[in-house]
């Protein structure tokens, strides 16, 4: 658990409606009192079942309050913060407060720097608002998820992906891309029939066994650790682009079409839920795939099947998509 922590929800005489801009500023300003050691602020804010959870031993609000209370003056603290991406979600009598923050905190050497996000759970009772949950957990907690599935290889399929591997049969090799590249096993398949491979991923886990496995194999590899949405894919660079299994963002689509060269192939594996207009699914509709690369590119298999996924399920519907640019 970190040094710091946080509470949220300050009472008051008669409640106000919950409001985006009311439930936002009160986390702020209890989060302070927080910072300062108000302990009279943060006693009356805290609900009887008040729990604070930061991936370790839960606190209840008599832990909370005895903490407080042996903190010394010049104890180690938030000496400044900066929000970002903040959300409120209210619903009658119930409320939450989501944000990210960037906090330094005062100490020796110059002290240390956080980032994270907070998730504040507010309730009305009574004539006053109280805080009933309060979490933090770092940024990075899903790369930290990813890290943990490439290092127990587990959930996944380890071999190469069987739409790719059918691809590439016969396809004279050029420069490929693995957009999320996880532990290497499509980026050593297409490695090993002769394609200049670069695989992105920002799991260093995934980049480490992908790296370690290339050097046993004595395969040339480009394994670059990087989060995909910042990475630069460039314009007509690739002779094949792959993305299996690696999420159904429509502007990651677009900007790796653009990425391929005249005649270069695209390959995406991932899942179909439905096909219900406008219901974000984590997955691709029939036939969107085809409408996203537009007419540029020529379709050579786009279809639905029933099948068994390279990851987490026993069972389900896939989008299995091949098109070449024209």
């Amino acid at each position: 658990m970190r040094l710091i922590g946080v509470v949220v929800v300050v009472g008051c005489a008669h409640a106000p409606p919950a409001s985006e801009t009311l439930i936002r500023d009160r986390s702020h300003g209890v989060i302070e009192a927080f910072d300062r050691g108000d302990a009279a602020t943060l006693r009356a804010a805290l609900a009887p079942g008040f729990v604070h959870f930061e991936g370790e031993t839960p606190l209840t609000r008599d832990d909370e309050l005895a903490k407080l209370a042996k903190r010394k003056p010049d104890a180690f603290h938030i000496a400044t913060r900066t929000w970002r991406d903040e959300h409120v979600f209210v619903h009658g009598d119930s409320a939450v407060f989501v944000g990210g923050a960037h906090e330094h905190a005062d100490g020796n050497y110059g002290g240390f720097d956080y980032d994270g996000w907070y998730t504040l759970a507010w309730r009305r009772e009574g004539a006053a608002w109280r805080l009933g949950v309060w979490t933090w957990q770092r940024d990075g907690a899903e790369r930290d998820a990813w890290n943990d599935t490439f290092r127990n290889g587990t959930g996944f399929n380890k071999e190469p992906n069987q739409l790719l591997a059918q691809t590439i049969a016969g396809v004279t090799p050029g420069r490929a891309l693995d957009v999320m590249m996880g532990q290497g096993r499509n980026a050593l398949l297409l490695a090993a029939h002769g394609w200049q491979v670069t695989g992105v991923d920002w799991s260093a886990e995934g980049i480490r066994v992908a790296r370690d496995t290339a050097a046993q194999r004595h395969l040339a590899l480009d394994a670059v650790y990087a989060d995909v949405d910042k990475f630069d894919f460039g314009v007509e660079r690739w002779d094949l682009v792959t993305m299996i299994y690696a999420g159904d963002d429509p502007a990651r689509v677009a900007k790796l079409a653009k990425s391929l060269v005249h005649g270069g192939l695209f390959v995406v594996e991932f899942f179909h839920d439905n096909d219900t207009p406008g219901v974000l699914d984590g997955s691709f509709a029939r036939g969107e795939l085809a409408k996203l690369v537009g007419d540029g590119f020529e379709i050579v298999r786009d279809e639905v099947v029933d099948g068994v996924p390279d990851w987490g399920k026993p069972h389900g519907s896939l989008v299995r998509f091949v098109a070449r640019k024209k």
